[in-house]
């Protein structure tokens, strides 16, 4: 038997997916046995913690300390973006100046795995909780709008979230 052998990118991806695939699995569970009123809490405490740790394990690996301005912030989070977001999230992301940066999801698997299990109505975003999580594990100020208690996109808005980081 010949297999073919597979690279970096082929195995990050797999091991992303297969993550993805796991954390939907859980979500779905804990929703059933508990309902969305425990579930969604437990998951954006489950999210956050995950980007502290994974964020704290990248700083630790590149030997990182906690960015000092939005340069040093810029180039840590794009090493995040590109060993953490798996292919299939679709986000713009911008620095339009004063110590910014916004996020436009423009197609939210969350939002669209929520929606097929009826479960939207009740869904908080999770997945920038994880993003929160880097922004702890980097020893961050900031503060972000909008209101991220309900899912922007079943509210019938836009997915875009800015963050104003306060440097010392």
């Amino acid at each position: 038997m010949v297999l073919r052998t597979i690279n970096k990118d082929q195995l990050r991806d797999i091991l992303i997916k297969n993550w993805m695939t796991h954390d939907a699995l859980w979500y779905g569970e804990v929703a059933a046995k508990f309902g969305m009123a425990e579930a969604s809490p437990m998951n954006l405490r489950v999210c956050r913690k995950l980007g502290q740790i994974e964020f704290g394990r990248l700083m630790k690996m590149v030997e990182a300390p906690p960015p000092k301005d939005i340069e040093e912030y810029q180039e840590l989070f794009e090493i995040g973006k590109q060993v953490f977001f798996p292919d299939f999230i679709s986000v713009q992301i911008d620095y339009p100046g004063n110590d910014s940066q916004v996020f436009h999801f423009s197609d939210c698997f969350a939002h669209g795995g929520m929606k097929k299990l009826g479960l939207l109505p009740d869904y908080e975003c999770g997945i920038f909780e994880r993003i929160e999580g880097w922004f702890d594990a980097m020893e961050l100020k900031y503060t972000r709008t909008p209101d991220l208690s309900r899912c922007l996109k079943f509210k019938g808005k836009e997915c875009k979230i800015t963050v104003q980081f306060h440097f010392e």
